[in-house]
């Protein structure tokens, strides 16, 4: 059987499917049977920058209190209920000790500030590489779209600094130009780039007449957003691409590969179909790479990334313009209604 293995920022992987941030990771029990599933690895669930500067708060307000009465007890903390961002910190340790596969830390913050502290400790405590969420929704219209990404940019270069392995980068599908802001994370240090990130939309209860929680999975048609910019962006951009949202067949996972990405991370089909879902996908890919002549996943990865294609501006407007024509042509109807119409693909060497 063909080889599936692949790698993700150094990080060597025996999958392309990796199990993305969630609450699946929730239990070390869950994380070993990804990695008994044949997962490539696994983003552990967020640590967000609320719940660090949350606990912060609380620590000194402890210590305030009780330096009234001890004044040794600055030297210690005091028992919490909330121990969020410390608690995090240890169940990662004990997380490591449980499993051999590459595990990511996930760092999610909208601004710098003392969280940063803590990818040094999750690098500590023995996570293989980081993964910075910098999803915020910047409603102040005086602000700038290049005083926004100048915030990030730096969050980027400082998380950069602080440690010494892998550093992704998960991106918002909302930058007016997401091949120029990519660029940029890159330039300031990032190794690998997460496209996109799942933004969970408000909803409005008409009957109670307030705001409440609108969680939801990822509909499969959403994986086009990241196959369309993975395959603008692969071969101009030197940094490993990972394929987010809406990832859940092997066919899904073949399509990102083919237009560039290193790994896929895949969370709401393993909500639906559970983690042993991973085996099987695992397998149909194999079957599929023996079925067309592939011992690697390199020997197919980015061959048909924009580069490689013999329509320059396939993924483009011009893509859009030829599927609306092709609408009155008669021999073109069968691949409309099948969902897809060929592209060339330029002959020659494939690259990534």
């Amino acid at each position: 059987m063909a080889n599936i293995s692949t790698s993700f920022m150094g990080l060597n992987m025996s999958s392309p499917i990796v199990v993305g941030s969630s609450t699946l990771s929730n239990h070390t029990d869950n994380i070993k049977r990804a990695e008994d599933a044949g997962a490539g690895g696994l983003v552990i669930h967020s640590l967000f920058q609320e719940q660090i500067e949350l606990e912060a708060m609380e620590i000194e307000e402890e210590l305030l209190i009780s330096s009234d009465h001890f004044p040794e007890s600055l030297t210690y903390f005091p028992q919490m209920k909330h121990a969020g961002a410390r608690e995090h910190i240890m169940w990662v340790e004990r997380a490591r000790k449980e499993v051999k596969f590459p595990l990511i830390g996930s760092l999610n913050a909208t601004s710098k500030g003392k969280w940063m502290e803590y990818a040094r400790q999750l690098e500590e405590a023995g996570c293989d590489a980081l993964e910075v969420n910098l999803y915020s929704i910047e409603s102040n219209p005086t602000k700038s779209p290049k005083e926004i990404e100048e915030r990030t940019l730096e969050i980027v270069a400082d998380v950069k600094s602080c440690v010494s392995i892998p550093v992704a980068v998960k991106l918002s599908h909302w930058h007016t130009s997401i091949s120029n802001y990519s660029d940029k994370v890159v330039q300031a240090g990032a190794d690998g780039l997460v496209m996109f990130n799942k933004f969970h939309q408000p909803m409005i209860d008409i009957e109670k007449e307030e705001l409440v929680l609108n969680w939801s999975l990822s509909s499969q048609a959403e994986n086009g957003l990241p196959l369309r910019w993975i395959a603008l962006l692969s071969g101009q951009l030197d940094v490993d691409m990972a394929a987010n949202t809406g990832i859940y067949t092997s066919d899904d996972v073949i399509r990102q590969i083919l237009v560039g990405a290193h790994i896929t991370q895949m969370v709401s089909a393993l909500y639906c179909h559970g983690l042993e879902h991973i085996t099987a996908l695992n397998t149909e890919i194999s079957q599929w790479m023996d079925k067309h002549g592939y011992d690697s996943i390199e020997a197919f990865r980015g061959k048909l990334a924009k580069h490689n294609v013999n329509d320059p501006y396939a993924f483009e407007r011009a893509q859009y313009v030829s599927l609306l024509m092709k609408a009155h042509d008669p021999k073109a109807q069968y691949g409309l209604v099948h969902g897809y119409y060929p592209i060339e693909v330029r002959p020659g060497r494939v690259s990534g």
